[in-house]
């Protein structure tokens, strides 16, 4: 049964109880259904929409913001009361999905090389790192990449690089507004998208450099509808490689993780971050590989043990 979570508290209502003696029992109330979470056999934690509230207190915007919240943390407790298989279980996701400083040093720790980074508002920090790198210098969002503007305009964040001569005392000021997620700027013959499923790896190398809006960010690329023009691959990283992502995975309570790298020309293959519900589908329908095959067998799997 698929649960889109926008839909939560609109359409889909909650109840949930406990007795004295901790026991109790949840149910999410569907238009045409009850669905109990005893009755749930495993539970695929695929992406997690914001609820969208249906009464309006735009008006009272610190009334609208409570209610978000309130609607908001009751889904995360639901979400946590399940008693069957989760893939990947809530409060490891959550813990993981937009901190990219934890997963690389867990990636270092398991024999993965990582690149130079540093997460700071501190201006003196920034120079620093720049003249470490020799001014070779990319900066990465942290979690949200598209911001809608009153006047209508988007602005989007994607992976780009600072060149030297903007590495400026006027660059700086305008850096003042949030913390910044920096990294060495590391030269690739292309890039790859690991897919892990429990212990099943695929990996599809995206060409990447043939596409001057693909150089940097391979995403960038696609919005402007060139991800076609940039080559995919199904190909084998070897057994080592294969291992350390299957124990990246378990050793932060995953079972599903889209694990992105870059190989540089010298062949060296550098992690850059996990994806513990990064798309996938695109790079099935591209090449063939048989990822929705894997991720059937292991929820039947989970919820037949």
């Amino acid at each position: 049964m698929r649960f889109n979570t926008e839909r939560f508290h609109t359409d889909v209502k909650l109840s949930l109880s406990l007795e004295k003696d901790g026991r109790g029992e949840g149910s999410f109330v569907f238009p045409n259904r009850r669905l109990r979470f005893s009755d749930v056999g495993v539970v695929w934690n695929r992406r997690v929409h914001q609820p969208e509230l249906s009464e309006d207190f735009s008006d009272e915007p610190e009334l609208q913001e409570w209610m978000l919240e309130e609607t908001k943390w009751a889904f995360s407790i639901a979400i946590t009361m399940f008693d069957c298989p989760v893939v990947n279980p809530w409060e490891d996701n959550e813990r993981l999905k937009f901190n990219k400083m934890l997963q690389m040093r867990r990636a270092a720790e398991l024999g993965f090389e990582i690149p130079a980074s540093i997460l700071t508002d501190e201006p003196e920090a920034i120079q620093k790192f720049w003249r470490d790198n020799a001014g070779e210098i990319i900066m990465k969002k942290i979690r949200k990449g598209l911001i809608h503007l009153k006047s209508g305009r988007r602005v989007l964040f994607h992976t780009s690089r600072i060149p030297p001569e903007a590495q400026t005392e006027t660059a700086l000021e305008r850096l003042r507004f949030t913390p910044n997620l920096m990294q060495a700027h590391i030269p690739k013959k292309y890039d790859i998208r690991s897919v892990v499923v429990d212990d099943q790896v695929f990996s599809v190398a995206i060409h990447s450099q043939g596409v001057p809006e693909g150089k940097i960010d391979y995403r960038s690329a696609g919005l402007l509808g060139k991800l076609h023009d940039m080559k995919h691959e199904v190909i084998d990283l070897g057994c080592e490689a294969n291992e350390r992502m299957i124990r990246f995975s378990r050793s932060l309570g995953l079972t599903f993780g889209a694990l992105d790298f870059i190989l540089t020309p010298d062949d060296r293959l550098i992690f850059l971050e996990d994806n513990p519900n990064g798309q996938w589908a695109w790079l099935e329908h591209m090449t063939g590989v048989k990822i929705s095959e894997a991720i059937a067998e292991l929820l039947r799997d989970k919820a037949n043990a």
